[in-house]
Parts: structure tokens; sequence; C-alpha cells
């Protein structure tokens, strides 16, 4: 990559507007972006957030860290990125010594730049190298699943976490086709596979995002990290998550509506003995989608879904 970035065509943010009102950015502050991305959500904080507000940002991905370095660097001084997982994101925030933070986003999609450009291996529209990876300094690449793996470990993972009906069907034409190292051979391979819908999605769109959540452990981010975000925010320090699929946003419904129940007991005990305790408040009960307009200007923010709760004392 070159040291200079052409920031025009770099991933556009999704429900930005919704972003500030739900985190209810203010001036000063310590703000969390556990998906840095590109910079967009982050540029939008830094600014809401003028002149005092500091923001930490966590990305796996060390390219997506240059990108967004320059997208910020008028904000030097207020933001520091940190390569890894937000899912350690405590050890981090305690180096900094930030204390409590008073908002936390999660924005659990992968960036239009990443899907677009080669050497990731996350389409299936051009051939190159199985790997998947956002962190290039991990052993396992989706090649080393699709050709190491056996028939039950594939054909679950394709269908927990793709959802994906035909994955029995998959997962035996792939161990009968092996080896397989290229993005285009695994498309053709899953097409003979699976028919052919209505919504004109690709056939292999499932098995890919099975093996990149696969590939860089997800949704065990995900559980970890939100434990983690609930830990760091101070009390009335909001979380905003948006997901992009029906199995990430379930995870996080019900975190959320887990962590804002009180005593569960039944009426008839008179004293509490679950000893549950409320830590959160649905600030939407009912999830948020792209409005309209948004989904006029950007056709890739249709599957975005934003639930925001607060941290209650």
């Amino acid at each position: 990559m070159s040291a200079s970035i052409d920031l025009s065509v770099i991933h556009v943010p999704v429900m930005v507007d919704e972003i500030v009102e739900g985190l209810q950015l203010k001036a000063g502050g310590i703000w969390v972006d556990c998906t840095v991305g590109d910079g967009g959500h982050s540029r939008t904080i830094l600014e809401k957030t003028s002149p005092g507000g500091y923001l930490i940002g966590f990305d796996k991905d060390n390219q997506a860290l240059r990108v967004a370095k320059q997208a910020l660097q008028d904000f030097e001084g207020r933001v520091e990125l940190v390569q890894g997982s937000y899912a350690g994101m405590l050890q981090p925030l305690s180096q900094a010594r930030t204390g409590l933070v008073d908002g936390i986003l999660f924005d659990l999609g992968i960036s239009s730049r990443q899907v677009d450009e080669s050497g990731y291996g996350l389409s299936f529209n051009r051939s190159e190298t199985l790997d998947m990876r956002f962190d290039k300094s991990q052993d396992l690449m989706a090649m080393d699943v699709i050709n190491e793996y056996d028939f039950e470990d594939l054909s679950r993972i394709f269908k927990e976490y793709g959802e994906e009906r035909y994955s029995k069907r998959i997962a035996r034409k792939i161990i009968d086709s092996r080896p397989i190292s290229t993005t285009d051979e695994l498309a053709d391979l899953v097409n003979t596979c699976v028919r052919k819908d209505a919504s004109g999605r690709h056939p292999a769109t499932r098995v890919f995002q099975a093996l990149r959540i696969e590939v860089n452990q997800e949704l065990e981010d995900l559980y970890a990290g939100l434990e983690s975000a609930l830990t760091a925010l101070k009390v009335q320090g909001r979380m905003a998550v948006i997901s992009y699929h029906s199995l990430e946003d379930r995870i996080v419904k019900n975190f959320m509506r887990d962590k804002s129940k009180a005593c569960q007991c039944a009426k008839a005990i008179p004293v509490c003995v679950c000893e549950a305790l409320q830590r959160l408040r649905l600030v939407n009960r009912k999830v948020i989608k792209p409005s309209v307009n948004e989904l006029d200007r950007n056709r890739r923010s249709r599957s975005a879904r934003l639930r925001v709760a607060e941290k209650i004392g």
C-alpha cells in the first residue's frame, strides 16, 4: 500500500445519525470504537465530541488501521489505534489509564474495501487464495478449514455460522473435491450444490460468511467483547451494536435482554433469591434499521441492525 490513500473510495459508515443519537455523543469524554475499520464512525465520534473527546479504536486488520490513521490525521492527540481484538479491550484501556468510558460502538460488518480489495480472499468474484484472515499474523486460514476440517465440523460451521440449509451437501462435496485453494474454486463448487433463490444473492454467500466467522473467531470475540464493554462503561454510558446477520443480532439481543432483567423470582416468593442484577437499560426495545434515504444511498446498509443499551447503577 502506498503512503497516500484515496479516502474517497473507502468504506461508507452506516447509520451515522442513529449512532450519534444512540451514544448521546457530546463534547469531551472517552469513547471506544471496537471495530474502527477505515475510520468512518471514528471520525464522526471525534467530530461530535470535539474539542476534548478522546477515542480508542480497535481492529485486528493492520491494513485497516493504516487507512484509519490517515483518515483520522486531523485528530492527532485525541485518538489511539490498537491492533487486536476488542474482546481484550480492558487491558489496553487500563494501560491508557482512561478510567471508565462514556460510550462504546461495535460495527460488526466487514468493510467494502476489505471485500473489494485483493489479498483478503473474501470475494467470490475473482480468483485468489482462500485466506480470509484479518490478522495476518495468525496461522489459521480459510484454506486450512476447507482442506483439514472433517465432515461434521464443516457441516456444523456452515449450518451454525452461515445458516446454510445445504450444509451437509456442501461439506460432502468439499471433502470429495479436496484440495481446494482458491475463492473461485470454492464458489464454483458451492454453486453446484445450492439452488439459487429469488434474492439474487450468490449461492456461496453463506459459506463464505461462515468461513470468515470461523477463521477470525468472530462470535467468540463478540461474546467476550460485550462482557468487556459492560465492564468498561461508566454508569449512564451506552453501548451501540450494529450487526448484519441474524446470528450476530441474536447474540446481541439476548445479551442486552439478559443484562436488562431484574429479579426473576416467582411473585409468590417474598424475598429475592435469584440474585439477578440488572445492569443495562434497553434504549430501543425494537431493533433500529437504516432509513429509506440511507438505503437509497448505500445498498450495502440494507442488512444493518442497530441495538443500543445504557449501563445503570
